[in-house]
């Protein structure tokens, strides 16, 4: 307390004696400068109105000891308390402002942080006193690239206030500057031209002065934003990419002078980890969109897009005719290879595509979308990289409302396939699904299907000459499983296409995996076939060819888990052929001879799953009761069928009931029951084994099945229950059986 009223006199003196203090100026600035580090806060505070005073009081006299102040108040300006912080910069401010301004220099790292200080009581201070330097420090000039950013800094600062405070200050700067370079900017002024303005800006155009001295001190302070951006403090990051967005668009199509160090910056900010910097660099790159021609950002994107996809030849980047766009992009910067390098590129894109002016777009959306539809950029199972690549297709989309572009259309409808195509594609299938419809929108159509019916036959067409060259990973394999799987309707009318491919695809010499993915989606297809594949009801022509080279061969047995897949995938095929009704008569005359055998030797694999289905698949054949399923076929089976009641799953059992029904069904009217009454007797016996099974709901299934069996020869059947009824644990349904075949008798 008595260093606090020692300096509170000397603060006193100041005031009352004015001009007269001179004399003692290094004695004053000597106490200054212990007592502003003081460990008292009180003394800090009043200390620094002391310096103030006194820097005011005598300005001639004081320019030439304010640089021994600056120390101690720069130290002192890091203080926790946010009041001293305060009083430190106004003193500042003012010995800057009354003395010399070469410590400035030193302070700008401390005046930075000011600017991203937690309270805002230091940074609406940090706008006071940088705003006054730029309208009333005499050697201004010489600092505009240092103190023209931190004023520019506060105007993406969160609080309202200190944003205002900062705009009324920046726009007092510009009129100042204006009227001491009006014979500079006289043509500027009087011949203004009208430029819009980048829409959702919170405050209007920046005047003419503001504008200019962004333009002049722009290239002295790039290299720092950029520098900055990739810093490895957040918040340095967070507020050089606000800065960049204040610059650009006071810079407005200025930037097209500096388009390549920007977007190399903006390059590497999308790929930050912190949200808020991506947002920042993503608005960047908007109004870099809107106010550069987009031909300059063709000519500087599409190659970056290409090259960090990896593409051996760079992608087209729009007809240039040598002027402007072409000096100031002549090159793109270099760009590493790699999904995450991609991801930034397409981001950036994107924003540029939102961000640029519609009527100027529309004549450079055609080399835009060839680069998009580039296999290397557009064949990833890099998430990021799909939803960059998805958000790009949007903004192209969008910016073809009113205009119809086939060729545009096309491609950004083979991007969407081909993103569809991806492994990871899952989260994105609701906002693939919206592009879709607006594309489908815009081109005038009513739905996506229309969309596949204009394309579907041209995508064919791109991808069907290299099929038999296929993998898994091929890029033309995912499209074509893409436009198979939405296509719908219109796959009906693409069908002498489409077979083929499926049947080289699904042939036994290619890949497992290949092979499980297209019978996958032909198993889907086929459940849904009046829908997709029938829809023109001429399935059926090419329906004995899908099961003598898919189906048939695909159920050989093959040792390994995906051949079991593989095998139990054909048979569900098989089924969902055969209850679409797709095959008629004649095609099943002809392949029963092929089907029973291979179906039956499939009721023993060691996959239940395949045992289960082969059930149904026989019960489904044996209902159609064609003319090849002759008597020596039939006998061929029944042991098989009569294993299966002893399968270790109830499931396969039950199936296995409803299948025996449909065999003892599937028996000629005119079977010679006394000759073949050596095969009758072993069907009864087996039968009736399972009469008397520990489940009751095999029980009575199986008495369902021998009800129906009845009619092939019921005197044996009579014969083997009164044979076998005392053997049971309870006769009733050997007596309801006998009951049966007394009416029968």
């Amino acid at each position: 307390e008595l260093r606090l009223a020692l300096v509170s006199l000397v603060s006193l003196l100041v005031k009352l004696c004015g001009e007269c203090v001179a004399p003692f100026l290094s004695d004053v600035v000597n106490i200054l400068q212990k007592t502003i580090v003081d460990p008292y806060p009180e003394v800090k505070k009043e200390s620094c109105i002391c310096s103030s005073k006194l820097a005011k009081a005598i300005p001639a006299t004081f320019f030439h000891q304010s640089e021994t102040l600056a120390k101690p108040l720069l130290f002192s300006m890091t203080h926790q308390h946010s009041k001293v912080r305060v009083a430190c910069l106004k003193a500042f401010g003012t010995t800057i402002q009354y003395g010399s301004p070469s410590p400035i220099n030193d302070a700008l790292p401390v005046l930075a942080q000011k600017a991203c200080d937690p309270n805002p009581s230091v940074r609406s201070c940090l706008c006071e006193v940088v705003g006054n330097w730029l309208l009333d420090l005499p050697d201004r000039y010489s600092y505009h690239p240092k103190l023209v950013p931190l004023l520019l800094t506060c105007l993406s600062d969160e609080l309202t206030d200190i944003r205002q405070k900062a705009h009324d200050l920046w726009e007092k700067v510009g009129l100042k500057y204006e009227s001491e370079n009006e014979e500079d900017l006289k043509n500027k002024m009087d011949y203004m031209k009208i430029v819009e303005t980048f829409p959702g800006l919170e405050f209007p155009r920046p005047r003419l002065g503001c504008r200019v001295l962004v333009y002049r001190n722009f290239s002295k302070v790039l290299p720092a934003i950029l520098k900055d951006i990739t810093d490895w403090t957040v918040n340095s990051r967070i507020k050089s990419s606000q800065l960049l967005f204040t610059f650009l668009y006071h810079l407005e199509d200025s930037v097209t002078h500096h388009i390549q160090s920007v977007m190399t910056g903006l390059y590497r900010a999308c790929q930050d980890d912190e949200p808020q910097v991506v947002e920042q660099a993503v608005r960047c790159c908007e109004v870099t969109g809107f106010y550069v021609p987009p031909e300059v950002c063709c000519r500087l994107l599409l190659p970056a897009v290409g090259t960090s996809a990896g593409c051996s030849s760079p992608p087209p980047s729009g007809s240039m005719d040598g002027g402007e766009g072409e000096r100031q992009a002549s090159g793109s910067p270099a760009v590493a290879v790699g999904p995450v390098q991609c991801t930034s590129c397409l981001m950036a894109l994107a924003a540029v595509v939102r961000g640029a002016r519609k009527d100027q777009l529309h004549l450079y959306l055609q080399p835009v979308s060839e680069c998009l539809a580039e296999p290397e950029v557009s064949q990833s199972d890099h998430l990021p990289l799909l939803h960059q690549l998805l958000c790009c297709v949007t903004a192209i989309t969008a910016a073809l409302v009113g205009t119809t572009s086939a060729p545009c259309s096309m491609r950004l409808f083979s991007v969407l396939l081909r993103i569809l195509a991806s492994r990871h594609v899952e989260p994105l299938k609701r906002e693939i699904q919206d592009s879709l419809e607006l594309l489908a929108s815009c081109q005038g159509m009513q739905d996506t299907l229309a969309l596949y019916q204009a394309h579907a036959q041209e995508i064919l067409n791109s991808v069907k000459s290299g099929y038999r060259s296929w993998t898994t990973h091929s890029p033309d394999c995912g499209m074509f499983a893409s436009l198979l799987a939405g296509a719908g309707p219109v796959i009906g009318q693409l069908l002498d296409d489409v077979i083929p491919i499926l049947c080289f695809c699904l042939s036994p010499e290619n890949e497992p995996e290949m092979r499980q993915k297209f019978i996958t989606l032909l198993i889907q297809l086929l459940i849904d076939a009046p829908s997709t594949v029938d829809s023109q009801h001429q399935f059926s022509s090419f329906a004995e060819r899908v099961v003598n080279e898919i189906v048939i061969p695909n159920t050989v047995w093959r040792a390994g888990r995906t051949a079991a897949a593989i095998r139990t995938a054909a048979l569900t095929c098989l089924q969902a052929l055969l209850q679409a009704n797709l095959l008629t008569s004649e095609q099943l005359e002809n392949l029963i001879p092929k089907l029973i055998p291979q179906v039956v030797s499939s009721l023993d694999d060691d996959n239940p799953s395949t045992r289960l289905v082969s059930c149904k698949v026989l019960q489904l054949l044996l209902m159609e009761k064609p003319r090849a399923l002759n008597v020596e076929l039939l006998h061929s089976m029944y042991c098989d069928l009569l294993k299966r009641l002893d399968d270790s799953s109830d499931e396969i059992r039950m199936a296995m009931t409803k299948t025996l029904i449909a065999y003892t069904e599937a028996f000629p009217k005119d079977y010679d029951k006394d000759l073949f009454k050596a095969h009758t007797e072993v069907l009864f016996k087996g039968l009736l084994i399972h009469l008397d099974d520990p489940s009751q709901e095999i029980q009575e299934a199986v008495l369902e099945v021998l009800k129906r069996a009845a009619r092939v020869h019921p005197q044996l059947l009579l014969q083997q229950v009164e044979a076998v009824i005392h053997k049971h644990r309870t006769t009733r349904y050997c007596d309801e059986l006998l009951l049966v075949l007394g009416e029968t008798k």
